[in-house]
């Protein structure tokens, strides 16, 4: 039987079991089935990890030592890796094994210039084919901050978290200078290295804070709109109370967000009207559930030391890509 789930963030692909084996076949055949998960985006240029579980049943047997390296996959009928020699892997019944891969640079070579999607073929068994979307890093060159606002429209941002990519789609029409503000950050490499320092479970996860050696570059006046805080909307943290800056002038709280976002984990009207929303996750969500896991045993809602991760909550990398073609931007809540 075949059957495939797609998550948001990661797919995953459960192939079909069948008879494999390197040698002669034994009056018991083994089962071997496959678990493929992979990113449900493709960065052009950028690393692709993906994962791929092997299960035994049935009878021993042996798998080819290059199963577990990229030329257990191709692309357009190109094998991303070599595949001679007889090296095997022997495996028992009910064994199983699990390896990683970055196939990122064997896709690069392929040259996948013109293509929107990523045809991926797993090479065992009966085979099977993953499509991802492939989106590609905007040009270099761009001013964000004095872009027209409807040609914002066409950029989305990709966090590269430690849990996978968690992709959004940017608000332009309801909070033009939020989206500026945040295109900008994550072109210049203002969110590289991050991290999400605050999560509270059932509300948010929070990142992009400044650090000592790169303040944040500006103060934004609010955008409220009718955009709802419900999961995996992103919205703009402030202050709670009005400050003065370095000149003396007072910000009103309302005014006040800088670099800090949030991403919706549950709904929360409260804030509604009085935070600024400026996009949403379209894929990713997996990713903020690993965040929101990372405190749950010690997590304490009255207790804010228990909402700072014990382990960092990286942000790797945020990328400007170009939104793909027909992409349905700005949902309605």
């Amino acid at each position: 039987m075949r059957s495939s789930h797609v998550l948001s963030g990661l797919g995953t692909l459960v192939l079909a079991a069948g008879a494999f084996c390197t040698q002669d076949p034994e009056p018991a055949a083994a089962e071997v089935s496959y678990v493929l998960t992979v990113p449900e985006v493709y960065i052009a240029g950028e690393s692709f990890d993906v994962e791929l579980s092997i299960q035994v049943a049935g009878a021993a047997t042996q798998i080819p030592a290059w199963a577990l390296s990229p030329a257990a996959f191709s692309v357009k009928g190109t094998a991303l890796g070599s595949r001679k020699g007889k090296a095997s892997l022997p495996l028992a019944a009910e064994q199983g094994i699990t390896t990683s891969l970055n196939i990122g640079p064997a896709l690069e070579a392929v040259k996948l210039t013109d293509e929107s999607e990523l045809v991926l073929n797993l090479n065992l068994g009966e085979g099977q084919e993953v499509r991802v979307p492939i989106l590609r890093g905007a040009p270099e060159g761009l001013d964000f901050m004095t872009m027209p606002a409807e040609q914002l429209a066409t950029y989305q941002v990709v966090l590269l978290t430690m849990h996978g990519p968690l992709r959004a789609e940017m608000w332009s029409d309801v909070a033009p200078n939020h989206v500026r503000n945040f295109l900008d950050l994550a072109y210049t490499g203002f969110y590289d290295d991050n991290q999400f320092h605050r999560v509270v479970p059932g509300f948010m996860i929070q990142g992009g804070s400044a650090r000592p050696d790169r303040p944040a570059p500006r103060t934004l006046k609010n955008e409220f709109n009718a955009k709802r805080h419900t999961p995996g909307v992103l919205s703009m943290a402030r202050m709670g109370v009005d400050t003065k800056d370095k000149n003396g002038v007072t910000i009103p709280a309302f005014d006040s967000a800088t670099s800090e976002f949030f991403v919706m984990h549950a709904v929360y009207p409260s804030l509604d009207g009085k935070y600024t929303g400026f996009g949403k996750v379209l894929t990713g969500m997996p990713a903020v559930e690993a965040v929101v896991d990372s405190v749950k045993a010690g997590f304490n809602p009255r207790n804010p030391a228990s909402h700072r991760p014990r382990t960092r909550q990286i942000i790797r990398r945020a990328i400007v890509v170009t939104a793909p073609e027909g992409n349905p931007e700005n949902s309605d809540f």
